[in-house]
C-alpha cells in the first residue's frame, strides 16, 4: 500500500505530500499501517475531517499512539497514505473500467465519460478532507499512477496526446500539444478552482456540460456537432 515513490515525493519539501517516517517492511508492521489507513478513511467518511486526530486514529484502529508516531510524524502523513490508497484504487480499478466504456464512443461521449470520471475522483477526495485535497491538489493526480511517468508533462504528452491524435488526427503539432495540455491539466484545474470557490456547483450536471464544451472548444470542435 505504501510506495517508495510516495515517500520520495514527500521528502522533496514544500507543497509535496506529507511522508511517513519509514516504509513498513515486516508483515506485522504492514498490517499496522493498513489498519491506520482503514481507520483514517472510516473517520473521514463517517465523522469528518475535524474529528481526525492521532488519538481518534488510535481508538478506531487499535494501534497505540506511540506506534502511530513510530511510522508517521503527524495525522496528515496518515491522510496522505490514505489518499494514495484511494488513487491507487482509482488507477487500477476505475480507470481500466472507464477505458472499456469509451471504446468506440464518439468524441463528445468519450469526453463526457472521461471528464465525468475526473469530477467523481476529485469530489471523492474533496468530500473526505477538503483542506488536504486543495492544499496538495497538484500531487493528488490519478494519471501519474497509470504508468511509469516521470512528470506531469510526460503524462499529458503520452496519455492525452494519444487521445487527441485518435479523435482529431488533423491538428497541427503545436495545437495538438496545447489541446492535450488543456484536456489533461486545465480541465482538472477548473474542477479544483470550482471546489474551492463554489463546491456545490461541481456535482451539478451543468458543470459537466460546460466542461465538455470547453474541452471540445480546445480541440476546435463545435460543441453542438
Amino acid at each position: 500500500m505504501t510506495s517508495k515513490k510516495t515517500v520520495r515525493e514527500g521528502e522533496k519539501g514544500s507543497g509535496r505530500l506529507p511522508a511517513p517516517r519509514k516504509v513498513p517492511s515486516q508483515s506485522r508492521s504492514r498490517s499496522l499501517v493498513a489498519a491506520l489507513v482503514e481507520a483514517c478513511l472510516q473517520i473521514l467518511d463517517k465523522e469528518g475531517a475535524e474529528a481526525l486526530t492521532v488519538n481518534r486514529l488510535s481508538e478506531v484502529s487499535g494501534v497505540a499512539v506511540g506506534s502511530i508516531y513510530q511510522y508517521f510524524p503527524n495525522k496528515d502523513a496518515v491522510v496522505s497514505l490514505a489518499f494514495d490508497h484511494i488513487l491507487h484504487e482509482e488507477a487500477t480499478v476505475h480507470v481500466p473500467a472507464l477505458r472499456q466504456r469509451v471504446v468506440g464512443l464518439p468524441l463528445d461521449a468519450a469526453l463526457r465519460e472521461i471528464l465525468g470520471n475526473m469530477i467523481r475522483q476529485e469530489l471523492r477526495l474533496h468530500r473526505l478532507n477538503a483542506e488536504f485535497h486543495l492544499k496538495y491538489h497538484p500531487e493528488l493526480q490519478v494519471g501519474l499512477r497509470l504508468g511509469p511517468y516521470e512528470s506531469t508533462s510526460q503524462y499529458v504528452d503520452e496519455a492525452w496526446g494519444a487521445f487527441v491524435n485518435l479523435y482529431v488526427p488533423d491538428l497541427d503539432p503545436a495545437r495538438r500539444d496545447m489541446a492535450a495540455y488543456m484536456l489533461g491539466m486545465a480541465s482538472r484545474a477548473t474542477i479544483r478552482v470550482a471546489l474551492e470557490d463554489a463546491p456545490e456547483r461541481v456535482s451539478r450536471p451543468e458543470f459537466l456540460d460546460c466542461l465538455v464544451a470547453m474541452a471540445l472548444g480546445a480541440l476546435g470542435v463545435n460543441a453542438s456537432a
